[in-house]
Parts: structure tokens; sequence; C-alpha cells
């Protein structure tokens, strides 16, 4: 099975997608974003990956780290993922200018702040048997559907003896 991504490295990925985000802005006024359709969608894909990885956090890392609007965050993306025919751009545009930034710094003082050898034993085995339960729900599904063993271990990364137990 696939090591799961771990609260640490989903804290990464936000950073990631905001730093792409800030340095691509960083000289652009918004009337030429709006213009270039393409440069604009790949801005909310970055938005999106921030509300991916803060929806995958573990619950108690989110409960632990309550000043960060976690709700909102995640909300964010479900819209502009199904809701995506009514993206706002006022909205996309005031969350880059505005909340970006003191977002940045939240997940920094998050990383620096958090005890991760500590947290990460705590939250291994809980994280793990979520994500196995997971992988094993779509494998049956995936088997039902008629895929080969082989095609389920590559992309779940069971093993094909867990999947020949199913």
């Amino acid at each position: 099975m696939r090591e799961p991504i771990r609260d640490k490295e989903r804290l990464e990925h936000m950073l990631e997608s905001i730093d792409r985000i800030q340095m691509n802005v960083a000289d652009l006024d918004w009337e030429h974003i709006h213009e270039n359709e393409i440069f604009y969608y790949g801005l909310v894909k970055n938005i999106e990956i921030i509300g991916e990885a803060a929806y995958h956090l573990t619950k108690e890392f989110r409960e632990a780290n309550v000043e960060i609007p976690w709700n909102l965050i995640i909300r964010m993306r479900h819209v502009l993922v199904h809701d995506y025919y009514q993206i706002d751009e006022k909205e996309v545009q005031y969350v880059i200018e505005d909340n970006l930034l003191p977002l940045r710094n939240q997940i920094v003082s998050c990383i620096s702040n958090t005890d991760w050898e500590t947290w990460e034993k705590q939250e291994i085995a809980p994280t793990e048997s979520a994500v196995h339960k997971n992988m094993v729900q779509s494998a049956r599904r995936m088997l039902s559907k008629g895929y080969s063993a082989k095609e389920i271990s590559e992309i779940t990364g069971l093993s094909l003896e867990e999947i020949s137990l199913l």
C-alpha cells in the first residue's frame, strides 16, 4: 500500500500553490489576467489545490488549528470544482489579493510550530485505516466493473494479494 500523504505534506502542497499564484500574478494587472483564460484558470486550479489539500488534512489537525478558516477554504474549492460555471471572477481576485498572504503566514506558522515527529505518530493509525478503507472500497467497485487486479493495484496502491482477498 502507498504511504499516506500526511498533514505536513498537505500544508506544503498548499504553500506551493500559494507561492505559484503569487509568483505569477506579481507583475500583472487583473485586466490582463482576465483576458487570458488559460492563465486565469491556472490560478483557479491552484486555488482548488489549496482547498483539496485542506480537505484532506486530518480532522484532528484542522481542529488543533482553528485560527485558519478551513471550512471556507474547502467550500471555495467545492464551488470552483462543482459550480465552475458560476465562478465569480471578482471573488477569485479577492481571494488572491487579500486572503492568500495571510493564509500563507498561518500555514508557515503551523508548519514551524508543530512537533511533526510526535504529530505523525499520533495521526498515522487513523489516517492509514481510513485511507486503506477507501482504497478497498474503490478496489471492490473497480472489480465489479471488470478492472484487472494489476490495474487496480496500480491505481489504488493495494497489493495483488490484498485484491485477491476481496
